[in-house]
């Protein structure tokens, strides 16, 4: 049967369309596919705000213990005492720790019970401006300038915290202990991952040193805790802050402040028969970094002193020259 003229037509017109449909179809295909193909081996360069985030290494902890090394070699040389060190500089990504050991913290373990007690007047359940009366029986000799009060003084937990670190004060750190316990204490220190650092004693408890049962750490957990406390994740910003103005009223000025009178330094010493301790933030123009040096075994305190001031400079040299 013969069509139409007019439906052969008609057919062919939507041949045509469909054709063109299916071509226009498949076009389209290929051009996303092609797209998507390019698009994910194109490099695109970080925005302004992006660039920001990305950090520059100029060292290495490798290459400077390179450099360290040599200057240490010859500065410790002949000297009988044993030196462990933590050193960060702020374009590092990582620090560098020399003799990292567990060993006897001395008043170094006060800045443990300083931030326990931040961290739990943060979290509501400590008032920093209640008042403690210090008795008779709290005093204790050694560091401090509680013990030499007449009476028994009343004083702030702030106050208190803050004679504990800028003298050093035993008594005012046996009274912390107390009102915040050895188990909230040590619950920090592992909860928040100084988990080489144990708190065994009071300050001034000869029995228990006599019996083997002394405060511990280690340079890598105190250079930790200086290392938070500069970049305000130890507490809280506000926290931290507090706490480093305390840091930078230290009155033992023998090591790090000797060594380098220019530098702003918040720091912790502390020191026992043969061991001399100095852990802070050392501030020397406009950038810090962190600096822990530990000695023990020492039979000569003037000449480790020495050592540990050398070892300071030394280390500031290589920090000015970093930046």
């Amino acid at each position: 049967m013969k069509l139409p003229e007019r439906n052969w037509e008609n057919l062919l017109l939507i041949s045509l369309v469909l054709i063109f449909c299916v071509l226009l179809l498949v076009g389209g295909v290929l051009f996303f596919h092609q797209l998507n193909h390019s698009s994910s081996h194109t490099h695109v360069s970080p925005s302004a705000d992006e660039k920001e985030d990305v950090v520059t290494t100029k060292n290495t902890p490798k290459e400077e213990e390179k450099v360290l090394d040599e200057k240490f070699s010859s500065l410790l040389a002949g000297d009988g005492a044993q030196y462990s060190i933590y050193v960060l500089f702020p374009s590092w990504s990582g620090p560098l720790v020399k003799g990292d050991r567990q060993q006897s913290s001395a008043s170094v373990i006060k800045i443990f019970i300083l931030s326990t007690a931040y961290e739990m007047a943060e979290k509501g359940e400590l008032d920093l401006d209640e008042k403690v009366r210090v008795k008779h029986k709290d005093m204790v000799g050694g560091a401090g300038v509680l013990n030499g009060r007449a009476g028994e003084p009343v004083l702030s937990i702030r106050e208190l915290l803050r004679l504990m670190i800028t003298e050093s004060d035993n008594t005012a750190t046996n009274v912390m202990i107390d009102r915040l316990t050895f188990a909230r204490i040590q619950d920090y220190c592992n909860t928040n991952g100084f988990t080489d650092t144990v708190l065994r004693r009071k300050m001034m408890d000869e029995k228990a040193l006599r019996s083997g049962r002394d405060n511990l750490t280690t340079v890598r957990d105190v250079g930790e805790w200086m290392r938070r406390l500069k970049a305000r994740k130890l507490v809280s910003p506000s926290a931290d802050a507090a706490m480093e103005q305390i840091l930078f009223a230290q009155t033992d000025t023998e090591c790090f402040p000797r060594a380098l009178p220019q530098a702003k330094i918040a720091h912790k010493t502390g020191e026992l028969e043969g061991l001399y301790h100095d852990a802070g933030i050392i501030y020397d123009g406009n950038k810090g970094y962190v600096l822990v040096i530990f000695s023990s075994k020492s039979a000569n305190r003037g000449k480790t002193l020495q050592t540990m001031r050398r070892m300071t400079e030394a280390v500031n040299e290589s920090f000015l020259s970093d930046n």
